[in-house]
């Protein structure tokens, strides 16, 4: 019996995509990815705050209004948590003020890449760094473009193991008989199999990625939580098979990438390191000193998201972290949850006299919440000078971040960042306000903890 998945290699318009011709729809805007020049508008905002010092309300979907929120290009290749509104990006990429046309443009907490991918499409250079090991490898397919005919073929022969195998080790995932059921299961052994023996590593990636996204669709876990969460009672997932499953998301991938293919003059991402306290070259050196124009990013919050536990089920399937390697991998991301009891006490100095007084406080109600934002501080402002360190003089750091609550109080991570760059030699030449109606940030943790509604956009320069 044919599956969807087996017709699928005979069925998918590959020449239709390679022509041009394909009916398979992304937003317009990848054609011509960047259809105007902000300049004017970026002038009207740094003149307003200069004169008032007062952060505007706006919103990026308006300040841009041709990018249209949807498919564009490859930024919905493979879900993630809290991901960035690309129309941010998109703003301080579109004029030649904040950045020169072949200067290099820096995420050094890069996530699933939307900043990377915005860069590439402006025809510039971008650099990336993240601790998930996942996102990397999101932002490393969704920033390449590939040929389709040996798409085409790596289809074929994907579909063609996966209808001959027979195979049934099952691979380290996390708690893999709660989330999976045993038929999943073994569709998903086939499949990962029949994608591990592609020779060509920008394929099979591009098969892994594709694959990683339908994992957590086929399991027991509610799409609608950014973590593993079981269905409630009664509630059941999509009945469809895995393969039937990755048929669907392979469609849209591809047509994804094929948008990359329409651009004239797409920019090279490259990787710059798994720390944003250490960044580094593709070759493992350490990144130069004044080596970056501009950067762009939207750092992890303090306890706002379990970014490891989010994307577990997927790194177990595709072998980046085995079950006992999650907790060490979230050991070394900035903004983690989980510390030991006995270290509770030692938090230490953020630098910020202000923010130093309110984690004392919190300390006498909740020592451990204490510690999460405490650590987080300290840890952003290695962060923050790695990043100074790499950015030219002159260059610009566009911020990206929300204030938490925590144990009731406002804990603002915000003006904290600001003035640990602003301590490093940045004048902060620009602040706005854009509210968050859907960016998977509206998740209340705990009674201790408050929902982020909104985020503030910094922009600061580097003194010369």
């Amino acid at each position: 019996m044919q599956t969807a998945f087996d017709a699928f290699a005979d069925t998918f318009p590959f020449d239709q995509i390679r022509s041009g011709r394909s009916k398979l729809r992304w937003n317009d805007a990848s054609f011509k990815p960047y259809p105007a020049d902000t300049s004017v508008a970026l002038a009207g905002l740094l003149e307003r705050f200069e004169r008032d010092q007062q952060p505007a309300a706006i919103s990026f979907r308006q300040l841009v209004p041709w990018l249209k929120v949807g498919e564009r290009a490859s930024h919905y290749l493979h879900p993630y948590p809290a991901k960035l509104l690309p129309h941010i990006a998109h703003f301080f990429l579109s004029n030649r003020v904040l950045v020169g046309a072949n200067e290099c443009v820096l995420d050094p907490f890069a996530g699933s890449g939307t900043v990377a991918l915005e860069t590439i499409l402006s025809g510039r250079t971008a650099l990336y760094a993240d601790a998930n090991p996942l996102g990397r490898l999101i932002t490393a397919v969704k920033t390449r473009s590939i040929d389709p005919t040996s798409l085409a073929a790596a289809c074929a022969e994907v579909r063609e193991r996966f209808r001959r195998s027979r195979v049934r080790k099952l691979p380290d995932v996390v708690n893999l008989a709660k989330w999976f059921d045993p038929r999943v299961t073994s569709e998903l052994v086939r499949l990962r199999a029949a994608i591990g023996a592609l020779e060509d590593e920008t394929l099979r990636d591009f098969m892994r990625v594709t694959f990683s996204a339908v994992t957590r669709r086929a399991s027991n876990s509610d799409p609608r939580f950014s973590v593993p969460v079981r269905y409630r009672n009664g509630e059941r997932r999509n009945d469809q098979s895995a393969a039937d499953l990755f048929d669907v998301q392979l469609e849209a991938n591809i047509a994804r990438i094929a948008a990359l293919g329409q651009v004239d003059s797409l920019g090279a991402a490259i990787p710059a390191g798994v720390d944003a306290r250490h960044l580094t070259t593709a070759f493992g050196e350490r990144l130069p000193d004044h080596s970056v124009g501009m950067i762009i990013s939207s750092p992890p919050y303090a306890s706002a998201q379990k970014y490891v536990r989010a994307a577990s089920l997927s790194l177990g399937w595709l072998d980046l972290v085995p079950s006992n390697g999650l907790r060490p991998l979230e050991d070394q991301t900035i903004g983690r949850e989980h510390y030991t009891k006995a270290s509770w006490e030692n938090i230490g100095s953020t630098g910020i006299d202000h923010a130093d007084t309110l984690i004392a406080t919190i300390a006498k109600e909740n020592q451990s919440r204490a510690k999460i934002v405490g650590t987080y501080l300290i840890e952003m402002r290695a962060a923050l000078a790695e990043a100074v360190r790499v950015l030219r003089p002159g260059g610009c750091f566009v911020l990206v971040i929300g204030d938490n609550t925590v144990c009731g109080r406002r804990f603002a991570s915000s003006e904290y960042l600001r003035l640990m760059l602003e301590g490093m030699g940045m004048t902060t030449i620009l602040s706005l306000v854009d509210r968050i109606p859907s960016r998977g940030l509206m998740t209340r943790r705990n009674k201790t903890a408050g929902i982020i509604a909104a985020e503030s956009v910094i922009l600061l320069r580097k003194d010369a």
